[in-house]
């Protein structure tokens, strides 16, 4: 399998073009980082944009049971963190898309939680994913390995 590294300079310049692109075109009241790896650019992108309301929600295919783990067949909300967003305009952040299931899973969430608007903004968009975010800054075919991703 053939690999995309992104160096920690690349991924700043990165954040930074969407913070620019996300201040031209959306008024962003709350921020929502997908964890684990969301949580990185949704932290950046939340001091960029000066966003005060941040949370967190973590996701997975996998129940938390010891073998075998179960896989499930969409993803499941295992926890997170979210105040009142009612009549917000609600910024979800991811590190990548792959299918996309999983943001479309918070997505709805957050629109239960009376989210008034919710939009989707991730770092690396893969080219055959299903769902297109509203703001990304590459796409790929191969895998990503992010700076955090790294082994010394």
């Amino acid at each position: 399998m053939e690999f995309e590294k992104i160096s920690w300079e690349k991924f700043g310049e990165l954040v930074s073009k969407l913070a620019k692109e996300i201040k031209e075109k959306y008024k962003v009241d709350a921020i929502v980082g997908v964890g684990k790896s969301g949580f990185v650019p949704a932290a950046i992108l939340a001091k960029l944009l000066n966003i005060g309301k941040f949370y967190t929600i973590a996701v997975s295919f996998y129940d938390e049971g010891k073998p075998p783990k179960q896989i499930f067949d969409t993803p499941k909300i295992l926890e997170f963190t979210l105040g009142d967003l009612r009549n917000e305009n609600v910024l979800i952040v991811d590190d990548f898309v792959h299918t996309g299931s999983t943001l479309e899973v918070v997505r709805e969430e957050l629109k239960l939680k009376g989210a008034k608007d919710v939009q989707v903004v991730v770092v690396a968009l893969r080219k055959d994913a299903k769902m297109k975010p509203e703001y990304y800054a590459i796409t790929f075919d191969k895998c990503v390995i992010f700076p955090w991703d790294l082994k010394e």
